[in-house]
Order: C-alpha cells, then sequence, then structure tokens
C-alpha cells in the first residue's frame, strides 16, 4: 500500500478482532463484565466497551482555515476544526433530544459518548448515529468486527517523540525475550504518558443523567483519558 500510494490503516488492524493484552477489566453493579483495558499494537490503552457508544470523528486533513487578505479585504472570520465539529454535532443532537452525549476533543478530531442510552455495534440505530455522525469508517468498521466500541485512553507513542515498540514485540509473545523486551519499552511509554491526555472535555449535549451501565465506563474514562485538561493531547 505504501509503495502504490494508498492510504494506510491508521488504526493498524485489519477487519477482524484485533488479540490484544487485558489490562483491566470493568463490571458493573451486578458483577457482570461491561467493558476490558487492553493494550492495543502500538502500545497505548484501549477501553472496549460491550454497550457503551463511543464516536470517532476525525477533522479533515486538507481543509484550510487560513483567513484570506487583501490589498483592501480585512481578514474574513476563521471556525476552527474544533468549532464546526461540535456545532454538526449540537445540530444534529438537537434533532435526538433523549440522547444524552458528552462530548470530547482529541488530537485530531472529537470523541463522543452517548451517556443516556446502551446500544451494539451491529445495531441499525448505532449505525445510522455513527454514519450520521460522520465517525471514521474504518473506527465503524473495527467496532462492528470486534462487537464493541472503543477508546483509545493513553497517548499515541511517536505524538510523544517515542517510537512504537520494537519489531517482533507484539502479543500474545512468541518467545519470553520479546515480553522482556516489551515490558523494557512500556515502562518508558508509560512514564511519557503521564505527561499528555488522550483527550479534553467539551461539553455535555441533552439529558444530564448517566445510565447505570455507563456510568462505571465514563468513571473509567474521564480518570484515565482527560483527568487533567492541561496537559497537551498526544
Amino acid at each position: 500500500k505504501l509503495l502504490s500510494g494508498q492510504a494506510l490503516n491508521r488504526y493498524f488492524y485489519g477487519e477482524r478482532p484485533p488479540r490484544e493484552e487485558i489490562l483491566d477489566r470493568i463490571v458493573n453493579g451486578a458483577g457482570k463484565e461491561i467493558a476490558l483495558i487492553t493494550r492495543n499494537a502500538y502500545g497505548a490503552q484501549v477501553l472496549n466497551a460491550a454497550n457503551a457508544m463511543f464516536i470517532d470523528i476525525d477533522f479533515p486533513d486538507s481543509a484550510n482555515t487560513t483567513p484570506r487578505r487583501g490589498l483592501f479585504r480585512k481578514p474574513s472570520p476563521v471556525v476552527s476544526h474544533e468549532e464546526a465539529a461540535v456545532q454538526k454535532v449540537r445540530l444534529w443532537a438537537a434533532g435526538r433530544p433523549d440522547l444524552g452525549i458528552r462530548v470530547y476533543r482529541t488530537f485530531g478530531g472529537l470523541r463522543c459518548l452517548v451517556t443516556s442510552h446502551l446500544f451494539h455495534p451491529a445495531d441499525r440505530d448505532a449505525l445510522a448515529i455513527l454514519q450520521a455522525l460522520e465517525s471514521d469508517p474504518l473506527y465503524i468498521r473495527l467496532c462492528q468486527a470486534q462487537a464493541c466500541f472503543r477508546a483509545r485512553l493513553t497517548a499515541k507513542p511517536w505524538r510523544m517523540g517515542i517510537k512504537p515498540p520494537p519489531f517482533g514485540c507484539v502479543y500474545p509473545w512468541e518467545t519470553p525475550s520479546a515480553e522482556t523486551t516489551f515490558r523494557g519499552w512500556e515502562k518508558t511509554y508509560q512514564q511519557s504518558s503521564q505527561q499528555y491526555a488522550a483527550c479534553h472535555y467539551l461539553v455535555h449535549l441533552g439529558p444530564g443523567s448517566v445510565h447505570p451501565e455507563i456510568e462505571p465506563i465514563l468513571k473509567w474514562h474521564d480518570n484515565t483519558a482527560c483527568s487533567r485538561q492541561n496537559l497537551p493531547l498526544a
């Protein structure tokens, strides 16, 4: 794909569920497992939720926000990627007043979490919402393949100036030495990732009540991904 000029899959996966190391589990009040915390192919922690719908929205790569200037022309007002994207979500949410939606800013776009209702990635309503909010098609396919919604909790290594895990250090470990090498890389990653956030909270739209199945997932997400708003995004 690289040699032919095709775009690479930035999720590092195909259309099959990835095999990832399980780091922790989230359970509901009845002790039922409702989400898993895993480590993805490039070392970041990921929240995998069975029914809490996370929506990944990317900003356009080629959008130009530079104001035009001329000899007798005042600079035209510029609407940022963030403002334009949030406004789209607001307009859509106005037509679904039954849904509570938390909106976050990520490095390259927005992340939304529906807090009032449960969904399954294969449901028609879920697919309609993801498509209406222009969620990344690769993200939608991955959620459907894995039968859960995903949200990255920690920074991407290259955005912190760290290389991805060494070649061959992919879970499940083929040899003890491969795991040892990865654990050494992991220590460096964990130290650096404390200085970055995966997202920043922006606004809550719609009803403020949180579904009891989503409450522990929301708490884990916010405590890990955006507990400190002053940290740079990565």
